[in-house]
């Protein structure tokens, strides 16, 4: 009996690990795709140190340690960033703008007393760390606790997040995420966006990594190894994106897609706003703009647009507007600061969904079998919104050319036509036939890397490529001046020939 029980403890033992997990964005929709894979660490059994914007604050989970960020939220320059993302990211202003700021953060976060205490304690031991992609001066977590690295997105990557797995990025099939365009590319457009690949590469590696590299070195000592040689040894990468919602791609077995990471929510409709949607004989429209982007922001032509287009529509309008009042509501809105907004969405009278476009909004919509009408501000929105509407589930509207009637258009297409419907539904059946949920797949990944302490057999040969040997330069370089060489002798050949033959003629 004894044996068995002390078996049954070394077991739970080599099971059992120390993971750190660095989520640094403040931003609660952000976070919220990182606290359930957390929490399931700690549920497991393992000891979870997080690093985060926005604790849990859940005492029963004694096996999680949450250092709170939640001071990111007061840098300068966070509040204007949706703003910031949405305008032009193909120039190096733009994109040193975004990376400034998030450098920033970094900084700002890395001086936190207890995080400092963390770097700086030498009985600290991880098996795996896990840090968000867009943030590479903190892989250098990986090298500071000698242990493997796995980096994670609460969307999908840029283009530094597929080179530093080794993952094919054909340009003209698949645009950089945040590439206004990603279907039936012109000629010009491919041109622009091949140039933009290398341009990118290029600022990311001799600008990004270097300035990284630099904090890296600051924070984490002198003897922290080049951040972006510790980028090509991460283990894995875990992508918040289904691929079945997405456009179908080659992907190395590092890069790992996740899908529907969501809090099921236990909250209930009030009982005040269950009413009044119960008794909505016509049905009822959901707007909400998430939680970087508030209602409230919105510039007074847009907003009267909205009000305009959606008071002439026979539906309730429910608005999630970050304030008491909305000046002009008509008798048709109800607004609200805040709604369970899977709990609404899963509401019967719920006819379409007008959502900014997260993939947090759009995957909740699916899973209700909700319609969408999109309106993209920033980031990855456009993209998202994009596939909403390649796969007949919604139609998009740019807010930022926002004209009256086009809204209200769009509201009674998708609400009315059935055919939306029909497809959301049927998306939603292939979304969720999947042998695990997003949770579980991340969970068992990132045991996985513990088990093998690391996934170095996973790792692409291209990462060992130079440069010149990956595009086939001296392959093409050979070829071209073999080719060239055959020209050349092959004209002189003719030229003899031509000669002889002229001058036997002269004869």
């Amino acid at each position: 009996m004894k044996l068995f029980i002390l078996t049954l403890l070394l077991k739970y033992t080599v099971q059992c690990a120390n993971i750190l997990f660095v989520g640094m964005y403040p931003s609660l929709n952000h976070q919220s795709y990182f606290q359930p894979i957390w929490k399931e660490l700690s549920l497991k059994g393992h000891q979870v140190v997080a690093l985060t914007p926005n604790p849990i604050g859940d005492p029963s989970l004694t096996n999680l340690t949450e250092i709170d960020l939640s001071e990111a939220y007061h840098i300068e320059g966070l509040k204007a960033f949706p703003t910031l993302i949405s305008k032009d990211l193909s120039s190096k202003d733009g994109f040193n703008r975004i990376f400034e700021l998030m450098e920033k953060i970094v900084i700002k976060e890395l001086l936190n007393p207890e995080v400092k205490s963390l770097i700086a304690d030498k009985r600290r031991i991880f098996d795996v760390v896990i840090v968000e992609v867009h943030y590479p001066a903190l892989f250098a977590f990986s090298a500071r606790f000698k242990c493997p690295l796995i980096t994670i997105s609460s969307f999908g990557t840029l283009l530094n997040g597929h080179d530093a797995m080794g993952n094919p990025t054909h340009p003209a099939l698949y645009p950089d995420l945040f590439y206004h365009k990603k279907h039936n590319l012109t000629f010009w457009e491919r041109l622009e966006v091949t140039y933009y690949g290398f341009w990118f590469r290029y600022f990311y590696k001799y600008d990004v990594l270097s300035r990284a590299d630099i904090i890296a070195k600051n924070f984490f000592g002198i003897d922290t190894p080049y951040i972006g040689d510790i980028e090509k040894n991460i283990s894995i990468l875990l992508l918040n994106v289904n691929p079945v919602f997405y456009t179908p791609r080659p992907n190395v077995p590092g890069l790992v897609h996740l899908g529907h990471i969501y809090i099921k929510s236990d909250r209930e409709i009030s009982k005040d706003l269950k009413k009044e949607l119960d008794d909505a004989k016509e049905g009822v429209i959901y707007l909400s703009l998430g939680t970087a982007l508030k209602s409230t922001n919105l510039s007074l032509q847009q907003r009267n647009i909205i009000l305009r287009d959606l008071s002439e529509l026979p539906y309730k309008i429910l608005w999630k507007w970050e304030a008491d009042h909305l000046p002009g509501q008509p008798e048709n809105f109800i607004i609200r600061k805040w709604v369970p907004q899977q709990a609404i969405l899963a509401h019967r009278n719920i006819k379409a969904f007008i959502t900014h476009g997260s993939l947090r909004s759009i995957e909740e919509a699916i899973i209700n079998h909700v319609p969408m009408i999109g309106m993209p501000f920033s980031a990855d929105q456009p993209f998202n919104v994009a596939e909403v509407v390649r796969s007949g589930i919604g139609l998009s509207i740019n807010p930022n050319k926002l004209r009256k009637g086009q809204l209200r258009r769009a509201v009674l297409e998708v609400a009315e036509n059935r055919k939306y419907h029909e497809t959301v539904e049927k998306i939603s059946k292939i979304l969720t036939d999947d042998a695990m949920s997003g949770v579980e797949r991340a969970v068992w990944w990132i045991e996985y890397v513990i088990r093998h302490k690391g996934a170095y057999h996973l790792r692409s040969p291209v990462l060992d490529l130079p440069t010149y040997q990956y595009y086939l330069l001296d392959v093409i370089s050979f070829t071209f001046t073999g080719f060239m060489i055959i020209i050349v002798v092959t004209y002189r050949i003719i030229r003899i020939i031509v000669r002889g033959t002229i001058k036997v003629k002269k004869q």
